[in-house]
């Protein structure tokens, strides 16, 4: 008898840990879990959401930063489009980059999850583009580092998006 005792008592000491470690590894759904544990450049993201919980209003903030910081790109890229060097592609990638992220913030609205992982991935390939068409270019660090955090931050977007409840 007291071996079925310690049977049971093994199982539902499985069963707890079980229940607790599944609980801990499901990236922040509602108990204030850190919702950048899912991205790659978890600085950054921390940096961005600052301290925001909640996935989804993490993946707005998330999103309207990265608008934000496109837009100032773009300005930059502008200006300096004809002494080429990539910088044509990237002002036109931004352009298309932006769009993507507004219909993405809409996706968001509706929980359109599938949408928004479209228009976030779309936006994420604009940023890559701009990235490729500055490899070789012999323009300033500052905006190669740029356009290298603004794929980092849309790759955020994109990690937080897949959090977003259907």
């Amino acid at each position: 008898m007291s071996a079925n005792l310690h049977l049971v008592a093994m199982v539902l000491l499985f069963c707890m840990v079980s229940k607790s470690v599944v609980a801990m590894a499901r990236p922040m759904i509602s108990g204030g879990r850190d919702p950048c544990s899912v991205s790659d450049f978890k600085v950054l993201c921390r940096s961005v959401v600052k301290g925001q919980k909640n996935v989804n209003a993490a993946t707005e903030v998330s999103i309207r930063e990265l608008m934000k910081r496109t837009t100032k790109a773009k300005e930059v890229a502008a200006s300096r489009r004809k002494s080429g060097g990539g910088l044509k592609t990237c002002y036109s990638n931004y352009d298309s980059a932006i769009g993507n992220l507004q219909k993405a913030l809409k996706d968001l609205k509706k929980n359109d999850g599938f949408s928004l992982n479209i228009n976030l991935s779309a936006s994420l390939t604009e940023f890559d583009t701009c990235n490729d068409a500055m490899g070789g270019a012999k323009t300033s660090n500052v905006f190669a580092r740029s356009t290298k955090t603004l794929h980092e931050m849309a790759d955020n977007c994109l990690a937080l998006s897949t959090l977003v409840k259907q």
